[in-house]
């Protein structure tokens, strides 16, 4: 049988072996296939970390998803909210992201948060799946902070929800702003790979960086433009209403139908609560009787307290 197949490796071969070389040639016959099955293995193991990165992320957005929802809830309970929910909520979100990097601690999670690239380049799932994890979790972190910006309302003297609003605002722009300097670091070291060419690297590299400095400098204006909200001291679309305008329009609130409480009068004359008018004007742009444009919708608020829920890809 052995000289048989050492006959046909000659007549293949065309030339002739020596011994040392057919028994080689044995060797590495005899060997392929348990190389093969170590790179099976290798390939499955590598398609069930996808897997199991695949379901972890949509674990996480349906978290997210709920988390916003609940925080939605509480912010518009008003006064009716309770100090020890909101905490109880802050601590489960806080929790659940540091258990998340815990568990995810050897897979280059954190380098980008301090905005630092991987130590190597990923490939390119492993580089999305980073990005979307970090994405979600400082958007929890977030919510966490929110939750305490509640609990801080909730005990403050009059119970400002005007200003509420506007720090739920402030902090959800801050965060765009975070979230879209988060994927740079990993998309940096993905796009520097020399095996694709220097040229062609350092080309795609440029164009990702200039198009993330257009994006960057218009979350940069956003969050500009929340801060000179929170430092405006006059109501930004009336004024407030004397004693004789309140009597003058029967001293009740259009909106919650009760006595008002700090009156302000809007641009088309018409008096509202301060925190109703607020609160209408978080969601709308005209005043509710004569629907006559009041606010210049130039930045979206977020004093509902809710977060984008729009994943940060690129």
């Amino acid at each position: 049988m052995e000289g048989v197949i050492i006959s046909e490796i000659r007549h293949t071969a065309g030339s002739k072996f020596s011994s040392d070389s057919i028994c080689k040639l044995l060797a590495h016959w005899f060997l392929k296939p348990f190389e093969l099955l170590d790179e099976q293995v290798k390939k499955a193991f590598e398609r069930k970390w996808e897997r199991a990165g695949f379901f972890m992320a949509i674990w996480l957005a349906a978290v997210m998803f709920k988390s916003n929802g609940i925080l939605c809830k509480q912010t518009a309970l008003k006064g009716e909210r309770k100090i020890s929910v909101l905490v109880g909520i802050a601590l489960v979100f806080a929790f659940h992201a540091v258990g998340v990097y815990w568990w995810y601690r050897s897979a280059d999670l954190l380098y980008p948060l301090v905005m630092l690239p991987p130590r190597q380049v990923l490939p390119f799932w492993h580089a999305v799946f980073i990005i979307m994890v970090n994405d979600i979790m400082v958007r929890q972190i977030a919510m966490a902070v929110k939750c305490f910006l509640l609990v801080y309302y909730k005990n403050a003297r009059g119970c400002n929800y005007r200003r509420q609003g506007q720090m739920l605002t402030l902090v959800e722009y801050l965060l765009l702003l975070y979230r879209a300097l988060l994927p740079t670091p990993v998309w940096y070291r993905f796009f520097l790979n020399k095996e694709y060419g220097s040229l062609f690297s350092s080309l795609t590299t440029g164009l990702y960086l200039t198009f993330k400095l257009t994006s960057v400098l218009e979350k940069v204006r956003s969050f500009l433009a929340s801060v000179k909200a929170l430092s405006r001291k006059e109501v930004q679309y009336g004024s407030y209403a004397t004693v004789e305008q309140v009597i003058a329009a029967g001293g009740l609130c259009a909106i919650c139908q009760e006595k008002m409480h700090t009156p302000i009068l809007l641009r088309c004359k018409h008096i509202f609560c301060e925190d109703c008018a607020s609160e209408w004007f978080e969601r709308e742009s005209k005043c509710p009787l004569c629907q006559a444009l009041v606010k210049q919708v130039d930045l979206r608020s977020f004093g509902d307290g809710s977060t984008s829920l729009f994943f940060q890809i690129f």
